[in-house]
């Protein structure tokens, strides 16, 4: 690969043995052969990051592209609130599957407490907690009230009935407390 000048093998008192000329002419021969290979080379390799630079800035910019107009629709005002209706439904979805599992379903117990209040009675709440019912009544009828009383105290179904009477203007206010004895009606 590096071809050197070849002297011969003499003494020359008058030349020294390195020449100016010589060493030019060593440089020239190495850069023209050598040199100009690892030139190329060199050449090569940054003409190829020069390309892929190029091509990656590109799919740089799409991709930016892509994530700008994608933001642009999440910062819609609709977009986020369906998104929150979403979460939403499926947290409740969630709640209803872990509470189906584990819960007593106690809608033909609420129903049958329900049913037997009198018309004359106005429910104005109704609270259900394990096998203890509460109920605040408003009626002007005495006689409905006590009737109901009696259906309750005499049920076996019910125990350790209570009720409260208070008396604003014309109308009586009820609190009645219970106990379910079997929440299977």
């Amino acid at each position: 690969m590096f071809k050197k000048y070849v002297e011969p093998k003499s003494i020359n008192f008058l030349e020294p043995v390195n020449q100016e000329s010589d060493m030019l002419a060593g440089a020239f021969t190495w850069v023209a052969t050598a040199g100009k290979n690892l030139l190329i080379i060199v050449e090569i390799v940054v003409l190829a990051a020069f390309f892929a630079r190029f091509i990656m800035d590109g799919r740089n910019n799409d991709l930016t592209d892509k994530i700008n107009e994608q933001v642009i629709v999440l910062e819609n005002d609709t977009w986020r609130q369906s998104a929150i209706r979403y979460d939403n439904l499926q947290n409740l979805f969630f709640d209803i599957n872990n509470l189906e599992k584990g819960q007593q379903l106690n809608s033909s117990a609420i129903s049958e407490i329900l049913s037997n209040i009198p018309m004359t009675l106005n429910v104005q709440t109704f609270s259900f907690n394990g096998s203890r019912v509460s109920l605040a009544l408003t009626t002007p009828n005495f006689a409905a009230l006590k009737s109901y009383e009696d259906s309750l105290k005499n049920n076996t179904y019910y125990s350790d009935v209570r009720f409260n009477i208070n008396k604003s203007g014309d109308e009586l206010e009820v609190n009645v407390t219970f106990i379910l004895n079997d929440t299977k009606l």
